[in-house]
């Protein structure tokens, strides 16, 4: 019977009985309890694998969590699905909350010059006053192409920046495209890849049957809590023993074979172990991993977002999505949240999000709750004359250092290899989540694809297929 010295981070040295740490055939461990490492687990305990998962936070669901809130519950960031997200709604009828799931007409507008303009279809964008006419047309040609792209591979090595000026011309460029570019992605707007861009606007033509109708979007009622719930409670039925407010602080390669995985009081073994987790974070949990494949994973870049939460007695405009296009004011986007799902489901209440997405080392991101939220308030006096800070009352702060994964030009050969240099270690996170963009749907799919992996890798009886560099 051989012990295990593990050396933790502070220093101390313990020893660990490998007999007692768990060596079945078929045990698994999934770090991060959001959609992907939730679908991941319930689809390996189907295939009948005994699987662990550890979530740190107190919350599952990743970023599609939410808070009680007005009797009910809202999303700690903003969230939707569209018409095309097959992969969540099937899972949501899957564990029972299909019925749950409404679609609901959605409006978009664009905050330029001080006004309001609605942008909900070909004829909006006639009406961008701010534009010349000429520049409208370009635009609605431009926006029309994109949506009948199918081949999206062209996008891959050309900058968003570089296309859209080139197709839209300066103007229009600097005072549409080009403004929500730097918005959402500030000094990395001109590395941006066009793949990225065209996923968007592809994306939300699919909840539209014509560019004339208006957008319906996807929204669960009582919040994405309610298919959380209900996937956590499919995973316990299936057998999987769910862990929140803890996690291993490192995963390293067992002596024996498997992967073990280090705690703060112990250390445990299994024989695949699936890290949900940001490529930023990865690395800080498997040290020992080196060469090409952490050269890969350090390139990967993040955009953080610090979104502040209001509860208001009353509506700021009567736009569900608004895109800000004045670069003096400090957020990106105002998501009023009960213009799409009526106050009436929160008591009256009405809640919009302020969202600003930043690089991890902005100085908002630092900001006290406190301070973020003076400095957000008075900009929205300029959408509407009206407010008054009086209306607020409650508000709240979330931040996400690894919100948004920036996708620049080849991204393809960037996207790290799910079967990671140590055998039986696999990662499943969004930078692997290609062409489209991150969102709960991906997410659902990213799980059912790595539990795949998986399953495929273990029936063949290796690690897998080839070896990870």
């Amino acid at each position: 019977m051989a012990n295990a010295r593990v050396t933790h981070e502070d220093g101390r040295v313990a020893e660990a009985n490998s007999t007692a740490i768990g060596t079945t055939p078929g045990q698994v461990g999934i770090i991060g309890g959001g959609m992907a490492g939730l679908t991941a687990a319930l689809r390996l305990a189907q295939a009948g694998h005994a699987v662990t998962l550890w979530e740190r936070g107190q919350r599952l669901g990743g970023q599609a969590a939410a808070f009680p809130v007005a009797g009910t519950y809202l999303e700690l960031f903003y969230h939707h699905l569209f018409q095309s997200d097959e992969a969540i709604t099937a899972l949501a009828a899957e564990v029972g909350v299909g019925d749950n799931l409404v679609w609901l007409p959605s409006n978009v507008g664009y905050f330029s010059e001080g006004k309001i303009w609605p942008l909900n279809g070909a004829l909006d964008l006639l009406k961008l006053g701010f534009i010349p006419l000429h520049d409208r047309v370009r635009l609605g040609l431009v926006t029309a192409y994109l949506q009948r792209v199918r081949k999206w591979e062209r996008f891959e090595h050309v900058t968003a920046d570089r296309w859209l000026r080139r197709a839209l011309g300066q103007n229009a460029y600097d005072k549409t495209l080009g403004a929500q570019l730097k918005a959402k992605f500030g000094s990395y707007y001109d590395q941006v890849a066009m793949v990225w861009f065209w996923g968007k606007i592809w994306l939300r033509t699919t909840s539209r049957r014509s560019p004339l109708d208006q957008e319906k979007l996807g929204y669960f009622r009582g919040s994405f809590n309610v298919i959380i719930d209900a996937l956590a409670e499919a995973c316990r039925a299936a057998g999987v023993d769910i862990v929140t407010g803890s996690g291993p602080s490192e995963v390293r390669v067992a002596a024996g074979g498997g992967v073990e995985l280090v705690f703060d009081d112990r250390v445990e073994r299994r024989d695949t172990v699936i890290a949900t987790v940001p490529s930023s974070v990865f690395l800080r949990l498997a040290p020992s991993i080196t060469g090409a494949y952490r050269d890969t994973l350090s390139k990967l870049t993040y955009e953080a977002a610090a979104v502040a939460i209001l509860q208001m007695d009353r509506p700021l405009t009567d736009i569900y999505w608004l895109n800000i296009a004045d670069p003096d004011i400090p957020f990106t986007g105002v998501i009023e949240h009960t213009n799409f799902v009526g106050p009436e489901h929160y008591g009256g209440s009405h809640f919009l999000y302020l969202s600003k997405y930043m690089e991890p080392d902005h100085p908002y991101f630092a900001l006290s709750d406190e301070d973020l939220v003076a400095e957000y308030l008075p900009f929205l006096k300029r959408i509407n004359p009206d407010f008054d800070e009086s209306w607020v009352k409650r508000w709240w702060v979330f931040r996400e250092r690894a919100a948004q994964p920036i996708v620049m030009l080849d991204h393809r050969k960037s996207i790290p290899a799910h079967q990671t240099p140590i055998p039986g270690l696999y990662l499943a996170n969004t930078t692997q989540i290609y062409p489209e963009d991150r969102g709960t749907n991906y997410s659902v799919r990213l799980g059912n694809d790595i539990a795949k992996i998986v399953r495929d890798d273990q029936a063949a009886g290796r690690p897998w297929p080839t070896p990870a560099t």
